[in-house]
């Protein structure tokens, strides 16, 4: 899990700025069939997502979402030629005037029973590897990256073409203003790295 939490720290600034300037999205949707996020399926060509921008190596932004769930403004994918889409990220609006975190941890705990409800219980990551970390200081610490807080949830008899794996954390936009991001990779996820470690 430590590389969604790498990933979203340097993805984040991109999704959040772009989440501030769009509406939010109209409808509910349910986030993942096992087969696809969002309405984006495992293994989709690029060139089939329409509006798809890249904006880093392997890393590419959408106007919308296929299927739009209203707690997510932004959504983003990575993919590559050999692979197509084996990563899903959605961020949320931003969440302000919140230093003890009360806000977006409440706003991720009731996203989590939704999740449960379709991928079953989830590993619960609330962790803070500060020996000076408080309560009040909850912001601070996951902006620094010593507090983590999320869940995962591991779905292994998932074929190839599936979702793999679904995370959902809190990602630190100051000390009192965050979003939540859901990660879904795809069961070709191996391939996708192997893919992106040969970039240039």
């Amino acid at each position: 899990m430590g590389k969604l939490f790498d990933t979203a720290r340097g993805l984040m600034m991109v999704l959040v700025l772009a989440a501030l300037a769009a509406p939010a999205l109209a409808r509910a949707a349910p986030p993942s069939d096992g087969k696809d996020a969002f309405g984006v399926a495992m293994g989709e060509k690029v060139s089939r997502l329409p509006g798809a921008k890249m904006f880093k190596p392997g890393w590419y932004q959408l106007p919308a979402a296929p299927k739009p769930d209203p707690r997510f403004s932004r959504l983003a994918v990575e993919a590559f030629g050999e692979t197509g889409v084996c990563v899903v990220q959605a961020v949320s609006n931003e969440i302000t005037g919140d230093p003890d975190g009360a806000k977006v941890r409440l706003a991720i705990d009731r996203l989590a029973d939704d999740f449960s409800m379709v991928y079953g219980a989830a590993q619960k990551l609330d962790s803070c590897s500060d020996a000076a970390c408080a309560p009040d200081l909850w912001g601070q610490d996951l902006q620094t990256g010593d507090r983590h807080y999320g869940y995962r949830w591991a779905l292994h008899d998932a074929p190839k073409t599936g979702v793999r794996e679904v995370s959902l954390i809190a990602v630190a936009h100051s000390v009192s203003s965050f979003v939540y991001l859901a990660q879904f990779d795809s069961g070709d996820l191996t391939a996708c790295r192997a893919n992106e470690i040969a970039l240039p």
